[in-house]
This record gives structure tokens, sequence and C-alpha cells, in this order.
């Protein structure tokens, strides 16, 4: 099993990897470590999405230590200690311990969070768990046939309304149901609409606040789903999201289609959110728990 997604999760970052360890190979071929060299080492880091102050921490690294041993190896070996010294803390395994776990689920539209949901509903439900899905997005018929599929998909409970309801109210309802069935965790998939930001935050504001009044503990959990082809953008868009509502988890997805799998490390130095999956691809196991030593480990291609 843990095999598994190891490979799978290598396989994911397969592009990432390839980048940084083809561009590694290439730079030191033969070279000593030197200005020149470490130029080019900052530009391919950056160019790899790893993130201007974490590429400036690696190059201060290899300034500040004479390295005996400049082999590929070692190199990869240096920038995945450090990345691991970065994400560790961040790490975030969710975990089902009340008898209704509330999972909030935000994030832009086309961001892959409707599959995201249908791949955490069958992540939870392979531990026998009892799992609901609620299509909060109501004002895209589209976003609720699809978030149906997967509700189909993974024998999920599904809750919906009339196009054009109250996100709010189906939530709260949905919520007292799902109490009722004696559900073990609810997924909310909310609207994306990132172009008027006055709306968003009106909406996810109304719900947190309509739920909070069945438990002031709900939701449990709030999840941004971060797109991880678009790169540096996407901390833009975690920080409008952070400012929306109380973020205290992310999952990157679509890191299986990008060489830009580096963004997790400024992401993480600079919102410091904890992270719990990444998606590697579109089938419904395709969801890897987060795990810093083996993230950095297949970043820099690194056995």
């Amino acid at each position: 099993m843990v095999f598994g997604w190891i490979k799978n999760l290598k396989k994911g970052l397969s592009k990432s990897s390839k980048k940084i360890s083809g561009g590694i190979n290439k730079i030191i071929r033969g070279k000593k470590i030197d200005e020149s060299v470490v130029d080019e080492f900052e530009d391919l880091l950056i160019s790899s999405d790893l993130g201007v102050e974490f590429s400036g921490s690696i190059i201060n690294k290899l300034k500040s230590i004479k390295l005996l041993d400049t082999s590929e190896n070692k190199i990869k070996s240096l920038i995945s200690e450090m990345v691991i010294e970065i994400l560790t803390p961040l790490e975030n395994k969710t975990k089902i311990n009340v008898p209704l776990h509330v999972s909030l689920i935000v994030g832009v539209n086309g961001a892959g969070k409707t599959a995201t949901v249908g791949k955490i509903a069958n992540k939870f439900k392979t531990e026998k768990k009892k799992v609901g899905m609620v299509a909060a997005d109501t004002f895209r018929a589209a976003a609720t046939e699809q978030l149906k599929i997967w509700a189909d998909r993974t024998k999920s409970h599904f809750f919906s309304t009339k196009e054009f309801s109250d996100p709010a109210a189906l939530c709260y309802e949905s919520i007292i149901k799902a109490r009722e069935m004696n559900l073990d965790l609810l997924l909310i998939d909310t609207a994306g609409r990132l172009h008027n930001k006055a709306d968003l935050m009106d909406e996810l504001s109304k719900i947190i606040r309509v739920i909070k009044k069945i438990d002031e503990n709900f939701p449990h959990e709030i999840t941004l789903i971060l797109d991880g082809n678009i790169g540096q953008n996407s901390i833009k868009q975690a920080e409008i999201f952070k400012e929306v509502c109380n973020i205290n988890n992310i999952i990157i997805t679509k890191l299986d289609g990008t060489a830009k799998g580096g963004v997790l490390i400024p992401i993480a130095q600079k919102l410091k959110i904890p992270i719990s999956f990444i998606g590697t691809g579109e089938t419904k196991d395709d969801l890897v728990q987060f795990d810093a030593k083996n993230f950095a480990n297949a970043l820099v291609d690194l056995d």
C-alpha cells in the first residue's frame, strides 16, 4: 500500500522532478561549484517555481559550505533536506474523531475542487466511514451534476437543492440530515467565483455563520483547493481566500500535469497553512496523503 502511493507520488511529480534533476545534472557536469554555477542553480530553482526566498536560501547554503562532494546526488540531498525542514511542520493528517466531521471545500472554479471532493470521499469510504456530499454551488447546474456523479461513484450520500437556491440554507439542512443519518464526514462543495470577491465573501461568510448556529465548532475544516498548474499565481488565490475565511488546510491538485510542483514551498513559506493531500492524477485513487519527506525526495528524484 505504502509503496503504491509513493509510486503514485513520483509519477505525479515526474514533470517537476525531471526539470529539476535534469537541470542539476546539466549544470554540475564536470564543473566546480563557483559563482557562475551558483547563479545557474538559482535560475533553475526559481524557474521550477520553488520561489525566490527558498531558492536564495539554497544558494546561501551552497556558498556557506565547502562541498567536497559536488555530485548530483549531494546537491539533490541538500535541496531535499531544506524542503523537508520547511514542509514537515505543515503535514496535516485529517482525522475524523467527532460524531460528524464537517469540511467546507473552497477554491476557484476549474481548480479541480469537485473532483477532489470525490477523491476525499473515496479515501474515507475505504476506511469504512459514512460520507455525505453537499452541492452548495447552487448557481451552476453543471457543478451539481458533476458532484452527483462522484457521489454515485463513491457511494456517498448526496445533498442538493433547486438551482439558484440559498447555499447556506442547503448546508444547514444537510448537516441536520447528516446527523440524523449518523454520517461520519460531510463534504460541502462551495462556489468559486473570484471575479466578484464581494459576492464570494458574502456567500462563504453566510454559510459559516449559518452552520455555526448548529454547532460552534462547524466547520471543523476549511480546505482550499489550489491548481498546481498555475504556479506562483496560486499564492495570490490563497491570500484572497484567506481574507474571506479562516483556511486551515490546503490540497494541491493537478501536479501530474505540470512542472510547477515546487510551488508548495513558497506557499508554505508565505502562508504557513497545513497541507493534507496532493492530487497526482484523474482517477479516484490519485489523491496522496501529503508527507514532507516523500514529497521532497520525489520532487528532486531522490531515492
